[in-house]
């Protein structure tokens, strides 16, 4: 048999408001999201854009190798057998983040992009430099 015990008022309002409080609180924890750290924006983007980074950097070798972008674009495309890289008209896409890859002697900036509405990531760079030395150079001997 249950037994209820009688509050005074003063007792049972602040009760209240602690379970609300309470709720209130784990209603913001399990949004995942706090309003010190805001989603980022969306910005316009346009460009070449490929859909993997192994495929952005056949890419910008390419033009390094001295290939306009849509020569480019297009070799890297048929070596794949399938369409990776296009120009892309400007397009609401997310930064996610930038990574240098080394490779063949060559240094590449990726970037890349959550593209939306259909959340896909693609990626964009360029060709910083070269590591190798140039053959016109004077070396120390």
């Amino acid at each position: 048999m249950h037994r209820f015990v009688k509050l005074p008022v003063r007792y049972a309002q602040s009760a209240l408001k602690l379970s609300l409080a309470v709720s209130v609180l784990a209603v913001g924890l399990a949004s995942g999201r706090s309003n010190a750290d805001p989603a980022p924006a969306p910005e316009r983007v346009r460009g070449f854009f490929c859909n993997a980074k192994s495929h952005s950097i056949d890419f910008l070798r390419e033009q390094a190798a001295g290939e306009n972008e849509e020569i480019a674009a297009n070799a890297v495309n048929k070596r794949l057998k399938a369409f990776s890289c296009a120009y892309y008209l400007p397009a609401n896409a997310i930064y996610t983040g930038e990574h240098t890859v080394i490779q063949d002697g060559l240094v590449y900036k990726l970037h890349s992009y959550l593209f939306l509405p259909e959340r896909v990531e693609r990626w964009s760079g360029s060709t910083i430099g070269s590591l190798q030395p140039s053959p016109s150079a004077k070396h120390d001997v």
